[in-house]
């Protein structure tokens, strides 16, 4: 029975060490991780609208998407817009830059979860590039101006949706600025 008691006493210190060890650890990586998200981040705003350098969030609480304004050398450039439109498999997170004549500049996916070897190849440069330069008066419908996916449908027409909500949200951002 002590014997028992003595690895019941053994164990439980281990555990509170090993859980203190990892709560220290979780502290001493989450700034870092944060900063290095930012960054990442901050890097895909620069990538999605060429030419800016500085960036202010000017999304509306509630709204489903994100409007960050880009700056070069004080002076507007276009917005980048950032919005999760669904997919076959869950949200496409994609981040999309409009230039002031409410045109697509550029376009990056930063997260999805659709089916590997289909929808995935979203992610290739050619999928990417038939939307720049597309804007709010084009029909953005896959097989008509937008070549679909092979397979994957539901993941391009979930692209197409989210470049026309960034359209539609970049538009009505402009109109109600003074």
């Amino acid at each position: 029975m002590a014997k028992i008691i003595k690895l019941g006493i053994t164990l439980g210190i281990f555990c509170v060490l090993s859980a203190g060890l990892l709560a220290w650890v979780f502290l001493m990586t989450t700034p870092v991780i944060e900063a290095n998200a930012k960054a990442s981040f901050e890097g895909s705003l620069r990538e999605v609208l060429p030419g800016a350098q500085t960036f202010k969030d000017v999304s509306v609480k509630g709204a489903k998407s994100q409007i960050y304004e880009g700056y070069a050398d004080g002076k507007p450039v276009g917005l980048a817009v950032k919005v999760a439109p669904r997919g076959y498999a869950g949200e496409i997170e994609m981040l999309v830059g409009v230039d002031p004549e409410l045109r697509v500049k550029g376009m990056k996916i930063l997260s999805q979860r659709e089916t590997p070897g289909l929808g995935t190849n979203m992610l290739k440069p050619k999928f990417i590039a038939q939307f720049i330069g597309k804007g709010v008066k084009d029909v953005l419908e896959p097989k008509k101006d937008i070549d679909a996916l092979t397979g994957a449908t539901i993941s391009t027409r979930g692209v197409c949706e989210g470049v026309k909500a960034v359209l539609k949200d970049a538009e009505q951002y402009g109109k109600g600025k003074p």
